[in-house]
């Protein structure tokens, strides 16, 4: 994105498609020197195969913004988010834990574990 200087979208939003217009992206972020928001939708006509650009800033960036939420499919921010996994993928290794209860049960739990600290429950004995 451009505006007092080049800087890259904050965020990225697909949007649904419209009668005229397909293959719409809306590109959002803040100026890094002015810090002013500014929003630029590219989207292709369908008559005439013309992509065409809008480009907001200021006060009229974040209400083009709030109007397009309306029509967001998804995000990169929630795509980026949902590949980060809870549970243990890749290479794996075992822990076994003894727990003493306080009536002096005790119990063994097996968990999985990888290399980015990510755990599970197997099972518990």
């Amino acid at each position: 994105m451009r505006h007092c200087c080049e800087f890259e979208a904050y965020d990225i939003w697909y949007l649904k498609d419209t009668d005229e217009f397909s293959n719409r992206v809306l590109y959002f972020g803040t100026c890094p020197i002015c810090n002013k928001y500014v929003a630029k939708l590219v989207q292709r006509r369908i008559k005439t195969n013309i992509y065409l650009t809008i480009k907001k800033v200021g006060d009229s960036a974040l209400a083009y913004m709030k109007t397009c939420c309306k029509e967001k499919i998804f995000s990169r921010n929630e795509v980026n988010k949902m590949k980060l996994k809870p549970k243990p993928y890749g290479w794996r290794y075992g822990v076994n834990k003894e727990i003493t209860k306080k009536d002096g049960t005790k119990t063994l739990r097996q968990y999985a574990k990888d290399f980015l600290g990510n755990t599970e429950l197997i099972k518990e004995i």
